[in-house]
């Protein structure tokens, strides 16, 4: 906690507040950072200070609109970057947050992979891959993201692995996106964690594509499916989701455009429908498959089931 409030506070340094009223989002690893913000930001001259307490999931996840409604000049969104070039109701100063890193342990354990190694990590970690790669030359390859940063893999964006190389390696904690970039190329993947731990994707992606693969079954007995809009201004596929809609109609089912800002399973208890495609973050019907007690399905994935045509985003 004493490490991470420093990081957080550290970060603030450079951001310009004094004079104007602030709203601030964090993710849910930071809120226990709440009161070290709002009191560096008083200090630097903000006239007001506006915590926001809902979940924080990303850079696509930016409560612009809601800051401008509480007369906010600026929006600061911490622990994330830039998520692409999406316009804003008000400025947003992105704090992406650098988390403490033993490089030399990390180097360690790459040099014993053998061949070469497609290297991406999350946000807290991008500062370190220049060092890295320096330290193992040739060894390392770092790719380009389309959304993030060189060499930043995202839920939706595993495509910084990309890259002509024999293994990717995730430095990231958890499995999530070690997952999807074994999804993504096909290949032999590994999470490192921050301490040096080398966990093989292949049993959890293995166990992915089975739960995938029982999810996309379920649906293909839908006759009456919710097709879910997110407002989340960084996920939110209005198009996408008419387009899916009208080619569900067209295989013979019924298809109700459902809007939500979180969704989460409690919001459709106990309504009347057989599946749900949900059109914004794929992580959704990834990691949160379980809570729900009827399918849920991701865009690609419903136009496997139903046959359908391409969708435009």
């Amino acid at each position: 906690m004493a490490g991470t409030a420093e990081s957080v506070r550290s970060e603030l340094q450079d951001v310009e507040v004094a004079g104007k009223r602030v709203a601030v989002q964090l993710p849910e690893g930071l809120k226990q950072c709440a009161n070290t913000v709002a009191d560096v930001l008083k200090r630097k001259g903000a006239k007001e200070v506006f915590i926001f307490i809902d979940p924080a999931y990303g850079a696509c996840d930016v409560k612009d609109f809601e800051a401008k409604e509480l007369g906010a000049d600026v929006l600061i969104h911490v622990g994330h970057n830039r998520f692409g070039n999406t316009a804003t109701e008000i400025p947003v100063v992105y704090v992406p947050l650098t988390l403490s890193l033993d490089v030399e342990k990390i180097i360690k354990v790459l040099r014993s992979i053998p061949g070469k190694i497609a290297l991406c990590t999350t946000v807290h970690y991008l500062p370190y891959l220049d060092r890295i790669k320096k330290k193992l030359g040739n060894k390392i390859v770092v790719g380009k993201s389309t959304f993030g940063d060189e060499g930043q893999v995202l839920g939706c964006d595993p495509s910084a692995c990309s890259v002509d190389a024999d293994v990717n390696v995730v430095i990231t904690d958890g499995v999530f996106h070690g997952i999807i970039a074994r999804m993504w190329t096909g290949r032999k993947t590994y999470v490192l964690t921050p301490a040096g731990k080398l966990i093989d994707m292949e049993p959890h992606a293995e166990k992915y594509v089975r739960q995938r693969e029982a999810a996309k079954a379920l649906a293909k007995t839908a006759r009456r499916v919710g097709v879910v809009i997110t407002m989340k201004k960084g996920q939110r596929n209005i198009k996408a989701a008419k387009q899916l809609a009208k080619i569900l109609e067209s295989n013979g089912l019924c298809a109700d455009v459902l809007v939500c800002d979180y969704f989460f399973p409690e919001y459709v208890k106990g309504m009347p429908y057989d599946a749900y495609v949900f059109t914004g973050c794929p992580r959704v019907a990834i990691d949160d498959y379980a809570r729900f007690e009827k399918p849920v399905l991701t865009v690609a994935e419903a136009l496997e089931v139903w046959n359908g045509c391409k969708v435009e985003r």
